[in-house]
């Protein structure tokens, strides 16, 4: 007479308490005090808290300093969406002027480029590091903001390495700052 139990089912039972187990796990150190309902702000708690309704958030408010690298990306996307819309009322405005108009669509094609090496650099950067960084790309110089704690003379090195090859640029015109988290 073959086993009640095979080799597959205890396996599978197996797998199925693991998941069980991690199921719970995960509900217990979440917290369960707060409930979400579908009338959001509508079905406020006694707290006055706002369970499961949007909340207004303030982008210029105070930064902490693990939010330096949000708040460089914010200010770099702020800059780079005003230049563009400058331009395209430049290409708008051009009428005829297809000088002018092909002098605006160049720029922003080159505002475009610059925002992927921008986007390339902090990929290669934050491969060769481990942590995020945040790329600012301007006519003469490369700004990368790093976590404080990875700037050592290797890093430093490494990262001017990769900057100078993917944009070569001179290592006088690369400017590496910490962020203090």
């Amino acid at each position: 007479m073959h086993l009640l139990l095979g080799k597959r089912q205890l396996i599978l039972a197996g797998l199925v308490v693991l998941l069980g187990l991690a199921v719970f796990v995960n509900w217990y150190f979440t917290g369960t005090d707060k409930r979400l309902s579908p009338e959001g702000a509508a079905n406020a708690t006694e707290s006055g808290e706002n369970s499961g309704a949007a909340e207004y958030v303030n982008a210029e408010a105070e930064t902490k300093p693990g939010d330096a690298f949000a708040a460089a990306r914010l200010a770099r996307n702020a800059q780079r969406d005003k230049s563009t819309e400058e331009l395209k009322a430049v290409m708008a405005s051009a009428g005829e002027d297809t000088d002018a108009a092909a002098k605006a669509s160049a720029a922003i094609e080159d505002i475009a480029k610059t925002a992927s090496v921008e986007t390339d650099l902090e990929s290669l950067v934050g491969a060769a590091t481990g942590n995020e960084c945040v790329a600012v790309i301007s006519e003469n110089t490369v700004n990368i903001l790093v976590p404080s704690d990875d700037l050592n003379d290797d890093a430093v090195l490494k990262i001017s390495d990769i900057i100078s090859g993917v944009c070569g640029k001179k290592y006088e015109n690369i400017r590496i700052s910490a962020a203090g988290q």
